[in-house]
């Protein structure tokens, strides 16, 4: 064999391997569409490529942070979408493998969880606080029409936080009410004196 033609045999050789080495790293990435709430979560992409090829992720957004960015053969992109703050829903890229990943996110709700939403206050009064519980970007108030009820603290706030409030002490039997982040909460006080247990009718006494 001539020095030709052995040069020409190694260039064929070469030719017919570089698609077999190019098809053995295309790669999978499932899902390719990921819906989050506003609160956010971590989750994790699956990819699937060749043993031997290697794949990196990457987030076109700061919100969306990967936790496992590299990786060769089968394995997973972990990450983590942050709570969204604002009132409208927002979408960012995850690029993993040459493939893009969208993720979108719900808007801030702006939803009120206030517990509890009833109150006993024993008659010699008491300091009470209730928890408030919404998005981050949700601001909420406390009011009162009960003269009787002072709010200490929490009267604004947004996101979690709390409504702290005193009530004097009263031997009256009253009732009144806050206004926390559009909920009410029932205040209740005092009432009626308890009372005296009656004698026993069919008492016996024995000597």
């Amino acid at each position: 064999m001539t020095l030709r033609s052995c040069c020409a045999l190694v260039a064929l050789i070469f030719v017919v391997n570089v698609p077999a080495v190019h098809a053995q790293c295309t790669a999978t990435v499932t899902p390719t569409t990921v819906s989050v709430s506003s609160i956010g979560s971590s989750s994790a992409l699956s990819v699937i490529t060749g043993q031997s090829c290697s794949w990196t992720a990457t987030s076109d957004v700061s919100w969306i942070t990967i936790t496992f960015a590299t990786g060769a053969g089968l394995g997973q992109v972990q990450y983590t979408v942050a709570a969204n703050p604002l009132a409208t829903s927002r979408v960012g890229v995850i690029t993993v493998a040459g493939h893009t990943v969208t993720v979108t996110q719900a808007a801030n709700s702006c939803s009120y969880t206030v517990l509890p939403t009833t109150v006993t206050v024993p008659t010699n009064g008491s300091a009470t606080t209730l928890s408030v519980t919404s998005g981050t970007s949700c601001s909420w108030s406390a009011t009162t029409t009960a003269s009787w009820i002072t709010i200490t603290a929490g009267a604004t706030g947004s996101g979690i936080g709390s409504v702290s409030f005193t009530v004097p002490a009263s031997t009256a039997a009253r009732t009144g009410t806050l206004t926390v982040a559009g909920r009410t909460v029932t205040v209740t006080q005092g009432g009626p004196a308890p009372s005296a247990p009656l004698p026993p009718t069919n008492l016996r006494i024995i000597r």
